[in-house]
C-alpha cells in the first residue's frame, strides 16, 4: 500500500512538472499576440492614448490626414498634435502622407514645423495605407483616415495588433516606402 501511495505522489509531481513544461513550450512556440478590433470612434481613443504614451518611436503611413487649425474639436487635430508632442518628448516620429490628397500639404507643413520627420509618398504612387506603429510592438491598421469624418462620423473598422514580429514586418514596409519617397 505504501508503494502505491509513493507512486501516486510521484505521478502527481511528474504530471504538474509536465504541465509547467508544456505551458513553457507553448509560450515559446506561440508567442503572445493580441488583436483588438477598433470600430468607429474606438480607433481615435486608442490611437491618441498610444501616441501620448509612446516612449521610443511612432511610424505612420496615412492616406489622408487633415490638419484644420481653425477647428478646436477636430479629432484629427488631436492626433496630429499628439505626434508633435511625442516628437517634442524625444520620441522618433516619422510620417508618410499621400501627395495627391490636397489638404495633406498643410498637414505635412504642420508636422515638419513641429519636429516630425514627415514626407510624401513616392511620386506617381497612391499610398492608400493607414498604419501606425508604436514602440516597435503595437500596430494600428485598418480603414481609418485621420480626418474628422474618418475618426468621428464614418463607419470604419481597424485593429490594434500587439506583436513585435508583426510590428517589425510593418516597420520594414514603412522603411521601404520611406526609401522610395526620400
Amino acid at each position: 500500500m505504501e508503494d502505491y501511495a509513493n507512486l501516486a505522489e510521484e505521478h502527481e509531481e511528474l504530471a504538474a512538472k509536465y504541465e509547467r513544461l508544456l505551458l513553457e513550450v507553448n509560450q515559446t512556440l506561440e508567442p503572445s499576440v493580441s488583436v483588438t478590433p477598433l470600430n468607429d470612434g474606438e480607433y481615435y481613443e486608442t490611437a491618441l492614448r498610444l501616441i501620448n504614451s509612446a516612449n521610443e518611436s511612432v511610424y505612420i503611413i496615412m492616406y489622408a490626414a487633415k490638419y484644420d487649425p481653425d477647428d478646436p474639436v477636430d479629432p484629427a487635430n488631436d492626433l496630429l498634435r499628439a505626434l508633435a508632442g511625442a516628437a517634442h518628448r524625444g520620441v522618433r516620429v516619422c510620417a508618410i502622407l499621400d501627395d495627391e490628397v490636397g489638404y495633406n500639404e498643410e498637414t505635412l507643413s504642420y508636422l515638419q514645423s513641429a519636429g516630425v520627420n514627415a514626407t510624401y509618398d513616392p511620386r506617381g504612387v497612391r499610398t492608400h495605407s493607414k498604419i501606425v506603429i508604436v514602440d516597435g510592438y503595437l500596430v494600428l491598421i485598418g480603414s481609418h483616415n485621420w480626418t474628422e469624418s474618418g475618426l468621428a462620423y464614418n463607419h470604419e473598422t481597424s485593429v490594434l495588433v500587439s506583436s513585435r514580429q508583426f510590428a517589425q514586418l510593418e516597420i520594414a514596409y514603412f522603411n521601404s516606402v520611406w526609401a522610395e519617397a526620400s
